[in-house]
C-alpha cells in the first residue's frame, strides 16, 4: 500500500471528480421532501397561510414540504429531527427574519444545513430574506451567506412577489451547485469577520 500511495491517491482524485461530474440523473437519491422549511416560530403564520397554499396547493405539480409543526413527531429530539429533516430534504429554505437571527434554534437549523452542503458538496439552501434584518442580529455565518448567496426578498408589491415566487420555484426545480467550486476567497472571508 504505501508503495503505491499516489496511484491510489490519482486514483481517488479521478473518482471523486467523476463522482461530481456525473449528470444529476445519475445521482440516486430518494428524498421525502422536496423542501425543509426552516423558520422561527413567529413566523408560523406566513410559513402555513401564504408558502405552504403556494407551494403545495397553487403549483402544479405540488412541492412536498417538511414543516416542523407538521412533519415532527412529539416527543423526539429536536437535534434528531433537524438532522433527519435535512437529510429526507432535497433543498432547505431558510426564511430569515430579524427573529430567526436571533433564535438559537434557527441558527443551530442554518449550521446544520451549511453542514449538510460541505458533506454533499451540494448547496441546496436558499435563502428568502422576509425584511431588512438588523445588523446587531446577523452573527458572522449569517452575514457571510446573504453576502455570498443570491436570496430571495420578500416585498409588499405584488410584482415583486410575483417575481419572487417564480425564482423560488426555479430554485426548487434547479439542482443544487457543488461547493468546492464556489469557495469564497480568503480576503472575502476576512472582511466578513473583521
Amino acid at each position: 500500500m504505501y508503495k503505491l500511495r499516489w496511484y491510489l491517491r490519482l486514483w481517488f482524485f479521478n473518482f471523486s471528480n467523476w463522482l461530481r461530474n456525473r449528470p444529476p440523473n445519475m445521482i440516486q437519491q430518494d428524498f421525502k421532501f422536496d423542501l425543509f422549511v426552516s423558520h422561527n416560530a413567529q413566523d408560523i403564520g406566513w410559513v402555513k397561510n401564504v408558502l405552504l397554499p403556494e407551494l403545495e396547493v397553487k403549483t402544479k405539480p405540488p412541492f412536498k414540504l417538511c414543516v416542523y409543526s407538521r412533519n415532527w413527531l412529539v416527543g423526539r429530539d429536536i437535534a434528531d429531527c433537524i438532522t433527519e429533516a435535512l437529510a429526507l430534504s432535497r433543498k432547505t429554505l431558510l426564511v430569515v427574519t430579524n427573529e430567526f437571527a436571533k433564535s438559537e434554534w434557527c441558527q443551530f437549523e442554518l449550521t446544520m444545513a451549511q453542514h449538510r452542503v460541505i458533506e454533499t458538496d451540494n448547496d441546496n439552501v436558499v435563502l428568502a430574506v422576509m425584511e431588512d434584518i438588523e445588523p446587531i442580529n446577523l452573527n458572522p455565518r449569517l452575514r457571510l451567506m446573504m453576502k455570498r448567496k443570491v436570496y430571495l426578498q420578500w416585498t409588499d408589491d405584488e410584482a415583486g412577489r410575483r417575481l419572487f415566487w417564480e425564482r423560488l420555484k426555479q430554485l426548487l426545480r434547479s439542482e443544487g451547485e457543488s461547493l468546492v467550486e464556489a469557495m469564497p476567497s480568503t480576503s472575502e472571508l476576512q472582511s466578513v469577520l473583521a
